[in-house]
């Protein structure tokens, strides 16, 4: 496993790449994704457009919504921007951030092997999205977003992909964020014959990025269930060795101080932590077991004091979990990381300066963290538990508009 097939496509054109590929979905707030679909009509993020992404007064309905992703969609490929591949293809898609470069395999798998529990997940669904994204499959009819999988790196692969590489590139852009994507088209039968081959040798592979999809992919294969021999049953995904993949933090951002002063917050954390104040203007955690606390316009280093135990629950391990359990719930009464409007998060892909403008937006108590590791994410997901919200975030994150595959 996993059972790795060749798809037919579309692919995105050289001459419309830059201008067509979508920037990822969830780097954008519903604001800049409304201002960005404007300002790029022609970009693929125009056909995957939520109702949160229309202003409160002037939104469609949910079906009319969908009808006007699918027009936006015929629009796009009458245009020219796509070709149609002859034959069914597997591809190598390399993104290249300037300090960092992955390459993955994209191809379909079966659905059963997520159902079978062999594409082990980390994080929680919920039902809304997982419904809205297979009424999306329904009506749009198309797949362009790999889903992200991990798989415990491979020489043999390497290998092969490492050959494939090192021919020219079929497509080559650069995007809207400045990360520069290649694409080897394989068509090679015997080629995909032992990508199939290797790739079967491989136990598990992880979901990375894309659980609602996965799920709602899932999903329609149940409502499709009568069609049992197309690419309705299976999905569209990327696999990327683990030991290439970049995980970023992310932070959370408190919107008050539980009505206590600065100083009864400090007392309180050093129940558990070592804290130090710092003559800086800004902060990055060094190790698992430190954080870093704005507050005040002064930030503190957070050193926890007792050593988290290796024989702990995996979930129990994470920064993120020991965040929740000795801060944020204690110290600032933040009990549901999911849906409590007083915490925020943000990525650790803007820097410091998302963390100034969070503060100038009135937020007065940011926590800094460290990233978790693959290996925490893959332990996680053996043991069948959750990671907490918003435990990780992979950069860079492969793009929508480069494939489209009709369901």
């Amino acid at each position: 496993m996993p059972r790795i097939t060749p798809f037919e496509s579309w692919l995105v054109t050289q001459q419309h790449a830059s201008r067509v590929v979508s920037p990822a979905y969830d780097a954008v707030s519903p604001k800049e994704r409304r201002e960005f679909a404007r300002e790029n009509p022609d970009n693929f993020l125009n056909t995957m457009r939520l109702m949160e992404d229309f202003p409160e007064d002037g939104r469609p309905g949910q079906g009319e919504l969908l009808q006007i992703n699918r027009q936006t969609l015929e629009r796009i490929l009458d245009s020219g921007s796509f070709a149609r591949l002859a034959e069914p293809s597997l591809f190598a898609y390399q993104l290249d951030s300037g300090n960092h470069v992955q390459t993955g395999i994209v191809c379909e798998v079966p659905v059963e092997e997520y159902d079978q529990g062999k594409i082990r997940k980390h994080e929680n669904t919920l039902q809304d999205k997982e419904s809205l994204l297979a009424q999306y499959l329904e009506v749009v009819g198309v797949s362009s977003s790999p889903i992200c999988l991990a798989y415990p790196r491979c020489e043999q692969i390497d290998r092969v992909v490492s050959g494939i590489c090192d021919e020219s590139a079929d497509l080559s852009f650069t995007s809207f964020d400045d990360v520069h994507q290649r694409i080897w088209r394989i068509s090679d039968p015997k080629l995909h014959d032992r990508l199939g081959e290797l790739f079967r040798g491989i136990e598990v592979s992880y979901l990375t990025d894309g659980h609602h999809r996965a799920a709602s992919g899932s999903r329609y294969s149940r409502m499709m269930h009568e069609r049992p021999d197309d690419s309705r049953h299976r999905l569209l995904v990327v696999l990327f060795p683990d030991n290439q993949l970049r995980l970023l933090p992310f932070h959370r951002c408190v919107r008050d101080l539980n009505d206590k002063t600065a100083g009864q917050i400090l007392d309180e954390l050093s129940r558990d932590f070592r804290v130090t104040r710092l003559d800086s203007d800004s902060f990055a955690a060094s190790r698992h077991g430190q954080f870093g606390l704005l507050l005040d316009d002064v930030w503190y280093r957070l050193d926890i004091k007792q050593e988290i135990r290796a024989d702990a629950n995996p979930v129990d391990r994470l920064d993120a979990t020991i965040l929740q359990n000795l801060v944020l719930d204690p110290v600032f009464g933040i009990k549901d990381m999911r849906n409590d409007p007083r915490l925020d998060y943000v990525p650790d892909v803007g820097g410091m300066d998302v963390i100034r403008d969070k503060v100038a937006d009135g937020w007065p108590a940011i926590l800094v963290l460290h990233a978790a590791s693959i290996d925490q994410l893959m332990a996680v997901a053996d043991a069948n538990e959750l990671m907490p919200p918003k435990s990780t975030y992979f950069d860079p994150k492969p793009r929508s508009g480069i494939f489209i595959r009709e369901r």
